[in-house]
């Protein structure tokens, strides 16, 4: 029995929060549940149908839920963990340079993004493929548009704070932080972000963008993989939805693709020539990183 004791106290016994996969899949799991389901019934209880009459409930309670549904349980899992905060979450201050690559390869990357969509909807038309898909699609865009309008500036920063800030925190924390950390852990790196980036963008549950968001989260990834800095994929995170916010509240759009269609494919080249740029600087930086360090 002495044996057996000592054998217990040396080899601790496999639990939970040892495997990664299991790890990530209870978080996405409870997040998933709280977020979309406990969150939307919450804002249809205390507000019913969306409207521009209650948009401002509304955005609250969606700021709310990304707080307490995801952040919060974020922190809770990570701790679980026993592993330290700096270690999932890479917190590390990024440099000038990386900043700016960034916020150059997201806007690149969402001109790309756009463009896409705007081929897709050429070859997939929606409307004539499946009138209830086109019905679902919208729906998403009305009750999207509904929620990034802004008549004032003093809402417009509401909109960003709501939009663009808090999900840039709660989300990048979530899935570049203790997604990624699990996933690269149970893998490697280079997978851990491809990963990653494909749950984003099904935890997303828009079928028409999948696409785009995929590209979005495995560019979120590749940032935090490349700089070791969770910093620069909030940075993206935000950039990308603030920009979408701004163009809406300045021209009633998304982006300038809609209403520059003769531009497109220079539009198309310039962008993803930028945005191959931004990532061979930041191979550049990353090489010189290693040599510096040898």
């Amino acid at each position: 029995m002495d044996e057996n004791f000592e054998q217990e106290k040396i080899q601790p016994k496999s639990s939970l929060k040892s495997s990664p996969i299991t790890m990530t899949l209870i978080a996405l799991g409870t997040v998933f549940v709280l977020y979309q389901f406990f969150g939307a019934g919450l804002a249809l209880l205390l507000f019913g149908e969306l409207d521009e009459e209650n948009v401002q409930g509304f955005r609250l309670i969606t700021m709310f839920s990304q707080f307490m549904f995801i952040f919060v349980p974020t922190l809770i899992f990570a701790r679980w963990q026993e592993t330290e905060y700096k270690e999932i979450f890479k917190l590390k201050a990024p440099t000038l340079p990386e900043i700016i690559l960034t916020i150059v390869g997201t806007l690149s990357l969402q001109n790309i993004a756009q463009i896409y969509l705007y081929i897709q909807d050429i070859l997939l038309p929606i409307e004539e493929l499946s009138p209830i898909f086109e019905t679902l699609r919208k729906m998403m865009e009305q009750t999207y548009s509904i929620l990034i309008s802004a008549r004032s500036l003093v809402e417009f920063a509401f909109v960003v704070l709501v939009v663009a800030f808090t999900p840039a925190v709660c989300e990048e924390l979530l899935f570049r932080g203790l997604v990624q950390h699990n996933i690269s852990k149970a893998s490697n790196y280079k997978l851990g972000f491809v990963i990653t980036g494909v749950i984003f963008a099904m935890y997303h549950i828009n079928p028409f963008s999948f696409i785009p968001l995929i590209a979005l989260g495995v560019y979120f990834g590749y940032l935090v993989y490349k700089s070791g800095s969770i910093y620069l994929s909030i940075i993206a995170h935000f950039v990308n939805n603030f920009s979408a916010a701004y163009f809406y509240y300045a021209f009633g759009k998304e982006g300038i693709i809609s209403s520059q269609t003769s531009l497109l494919p220079m539009i198309g080249f310039f962008s993803i020539a930028i945005f191959i740029g931004s990532i061979y600087a930041f191979e550049v930086i990353y090489l010189n990183k290693i040599k510096s360090e040898n």
